[in-house]
């Protein structure tokens, strides 16, 4: 670990491989339910429950993988060796959800979905986890962390844009959203795209290997006891939990909204595909734009009124053009002045989500040196993963409500633009805006209350240093508590 300026190729190959992440995440959110409620006929809520389901199981899975990559040994160090073990797998399980074999009844379609769901969940943990625990090892500095983590987020938006361009025109080639021959396509060419961005990653961060820290030669063994004791040590930070519970509701405000998304594409805005694949042209501009801003962000103000300034500019992308459209504000449905005006609002979305994620992996970065300063162990695996572990979990409740919505509504398979009920589509449309705004306003608050600003995280690093000058125990070290609650902003 260092602290001086990383070179160039360790920042952009550190962040090429969020590209194989956010690929087949985006493709799968967008699609999944898509696919087997609208094409394949499988029950909206079975859809999301076989989804839900995947999501349990590898959120369960985050901290082991986490618990066991920080204490792992090996000559390509901690983590590389998930990093090169995940890609093929991952693949493989993404592709073949897209390949259920003809005439499976709804208990097939839905066995199909869940095994293979859960089979690339798996193998994208293996790969998510120790790769954000890479990252938040590069380097030590509270600016330089907040840079590496752009990298990181702005090629995310480069490959969740280009899944989202290259799967529309697949499906729209294919003869549209009912057709399933465009998804097989979509979901092939996502998971090369994927695999080849991850061993891209992996190979070009490997030299940084001997400047990483190595697990201690002391540290408890990997059992599921010690497991749940580091769990629970994470918790034991104010901050940390703070932030858990902020991504708690916003992934409820995610997990519905990935949903229900296409739906209000399709239906609300009545948009055919070749349209809505010009969306991805918004997320890359939005994302350089937050690469750019967001470090200055925290040098004027701190992560903690970033994060706040976030949350309002992706409530107003996500929540305002439903309320404007069910006004009859907006361009009309299907054109391309509405193209125009959503586009505006994507971009807006997705540039409160750019600043958010960075800011939200730097703040961890940062969490995990105050609980290195407290306990003497680094264990940035457990805390990205227990992260990761409630945004999936909550993500799953999002997708539940989202699959028993469209049950709820009476929504129809087989469905085309134009030809279902002005009022199912308007409820579909609300449930995803503006219902979910509420969600992501609590969230909002959560987000405030986090407590570590460039001021007390440069005392840490100087009582971490002077620790390993002096070789001391974890107790000998001494800092200013944290204040116990933070004051937080003013929302609204």
């Amino acid at each position: 670990m260092t602290t001086e300026r990383l070179p160039m190729r360790t920042k952009l190959g550190f962040g090429v491989g969020s590209i194989g992440e956010s690929a087949i995440g985006i493709a799968f959110a967008t699609w999944n339910v898509l696919f087997y409620q609208n094409v394949l006929g499988l029950p909206g809520k079975l859809a999301a429950i076989a989804g839900c389901i995947a999501l349990v199981v590898d959120a369960i899975f985050d901290p082991v993988v986490g618990s066991f990559s920080d204490r792992f040994r090996s000559r390509l160090g901690r983590r590389h060796p998930f990093l090169y073990l995940a890609p093929i797998p991952l693949g493989i399980a993404f592709t073949l959800v897209y390949m259920p074999p003809a005439g499976m009844s709804h208990a097939g379609l839905f066995g199909w979905l869940t095994i293979f769901a859960i089979l690339q969940r798996q193998a994208m943990t293996l790969y998510q986890v120790p790769h954000l625990a890479l990252g938040a090892e590069l380097s030590t500095d509270y600016r330089e962390r907040s840079i590496v983590m752009s990298y990181n987020t702005i090629f995310a938006v480069v490959g969740g844009a280009a899944a989202y361009a290259y799967g529309w025109n697949c499906i729209g080639k294919a003869g549209g959203p009912a057709v399933p021959g465009g998804y097989f396509t979509m979901a092939l060419g996502v998971s090369v795209i994927a695999a080849l961005a991850i061993f891209i990653s992996a190979y070009s961060t490997q030299d940084r290997i001997p400047h990483m820290v190595q697990p201690r030669a002391d540290a408890p063994r990997f059992t599921v006891i010690q497991l749940l004791r580091e769990v629970r040590g994470c918790f034991d930070n104010y901050n940390y939990r703070m932030l858990l519970i902020g991504l708690l509701f916003l992934s409820l405000t995610t997990g519905t909204r990935e949903t229900l998304h296409s739906y209000t594409a399709l239906f609300f805005w009545e948009l055919p595909a070749s349209k809505l694949a010009r969306f991805a042209a918004a997320s890359p501009p939005a994302f350089i734009i937050g690469f750019f801003l967001t470090v200055r962000m925290h040098d004027w103000l701190d992560k903690r009124k970033t994060m706040v300034i976030a949350m309002f500019i992706l409530m107003v992308g996500s929540g305002v053009p439903v309320l404007l459209g069910l006004a009859g504000l907006m361009a009309p449905k299907g054109s391309d002045a509405l193209v125009a005006q959503l586009f505006f609002f994507v971009f807006t979305f997705y540039l409160g989500i750019a600043i958010l994620t960075i800011t939200l992996l730097s703040a961890l970065a940062d969490i995990v040196d105050e609980h290195e300063l407290k306990t003497g162990l680094r264990q940035e695996g457990v805390f990205f993963a227990s992260r990761t572990f409630f945004m999936k979990m909550s993500t799953a409740v999002g997708l539940v409500v989202g699959g028993f919505v469209l049950d709820a509504v009476g929504f129809p398979t087989g469905a085309k633009p134009g030809q279902v009920a002005e009022e199912i589509v308007n409820k579909l449309a609300v449930f995803e805006g503006p219902m979910m705004a509420v969600f992501a306003l609590v969230a909002t608050y959560f987000y405030g209350r986090y407590g570590i600003d460039r001021a007390r995280h440069n005392e840490i690093r100087r009582a971490l240093a002077e620790r390993r000058a002096h070789s001391a125990p974890p107790a000998a070290a001494s800092l200013p508590a944290a204040p116990v609650a933070p004051p937080a902003p003013a929302i609204g």
